[in-house]
């Protein structure tokens, strides 16, 4: 069995080919350009997985995207990463082109499943799993089977509010975990803490990327750089408070990280652990598991996997 997985991001669109046993037959990726709107974006995705579909012969196809998922009715009801679109259609045109049954979910909801297939190999039934880059999003499953809510929305992680009027989030409202949890968010505290940052990034910045962003702050926190320990040990304390609410409502076996961000973990997890010690109910902080997720493309791996799972009539995957 062979299926397609899409992860549809703001820059680049990619594409890949694997089989049940998540060993990746084709991979490529095409800019979204999605200020060139809808249709043309749909013309290039659906040219893309026809040439695929007819090459690999897959069974399926799962999508993952960034914004306010509708995965019933296979909707982008609005995502502020693509030129603010708004309720486009994206399961409809691909299954009449190609005739294949297709799954659209939020890519923090693929990044679960993927970490739930790949990481985890199904050893634990319920699994938060947090992707942390420029924005926060979070993907839950309970019992096996992801979680979706009411409407489609259940995992908004990052828009935990940890602070009353606190700092300023990309989504327009203060105090969100994301705005102190983000790689934004990050960088933001760091250009406050560090006394010449033009220094810093001389010192180190990579070559020809001379930039303060949380590659060169991981390397000068592995160096012992005083101001970028305490950012990410700040970030950890945060993230700590953020995750340790959904612990406390949903009970997971495992905490999943994933994202970019997530490979600075040596110098935040120690934050995260001191904050689920000080919590004054023990018990499900005592029990679960928090795991950093090796691969760092587990949206897309989760989309096809997903995809798979659908048509698989004897283990259905969602609710």
């Amino acid at each position: 069995m062979k299926g397609i997985g899409i992860d549809i991001g703001g820059t680049n669109t990619k594409i890949i080919v694997i089989d049940s046993n998540s060993n990746l037959l084709h991979e490529e990726r095409f800019h979204t350009m999605a200020e060139r709107g809808q249709v043309d974006f749909m013309k290039r995705l659906g040219a893309a997985v026809k040439k695929l579909k007819s090459k690999w012969n897959p069974v399926s196809i799962g999508i993952g995207a960034a914004g306010d998922i509708d995965p019933e009715k296979g909707l982008m009801r609005f995502s502020p990463n693509l030129d603010r679109w708004r309720n486009v259609g994206l399961v409809a045109p691909l299954k009449k082109l190609t005739g294949l049954p297709c799954v659209l979910e939020n890519d923090a909801n693929m990044a679960a499943w993927g970490a739930y297939e790949m990481e985890l190999k199904r050893k634990y039934r319920n699994v938060v799993a947090v992707t942390l880059g420029t924005g926060i999003g979070g993907g839950i499953i309970l019992n096996g089977k992801l979680y979706h809510g009411a409407s489609g929305s259940a995992g908004e992680l990052g828009h935990n509010k940890l602070e009353r009027g606190g700092e300023q989030c990309h989504c327009g409202a203060k105090g969100c975990m994301e705005a102190y949890c983000g790689s934004y968010a990050i960088i933001r505290a760091a250009r406050r803490g560090i006394k010449d940052p033009e220094a810093f990034i001389h010192k180190y910045s990579a070559p020809g990327r001379e930039r303060l962003n949380t590659i060169c702050l991981t390397k000068a926190a592995d160096q012992g750089h005083g101001a970028a320990l305490k950012v990410w040990r700040d970030m950890g304390e945060s993230l700590g408070r953020g995750l340790a609410d959904m612990i406390l409502i949903f009970n997971p076996d495992c905490v999943v990280l994933t994202g970019g961000v997530s490979k600075a973990s040596r110098h935040f997890l120690g934050s995260v652990k001191k904050v689920f010690a000080s919590q004054q109910i023990k018990t499900p902080f005592v029990s679960v598991k928090l795991v950093v997720a090796g691969n760092a493309d587990l949206g897309v791996y989760g989309a096809a996997l997903l995809g798979m799972e659908k048509v698989n009539a004897k283990s259905p995957a969602g609710v």
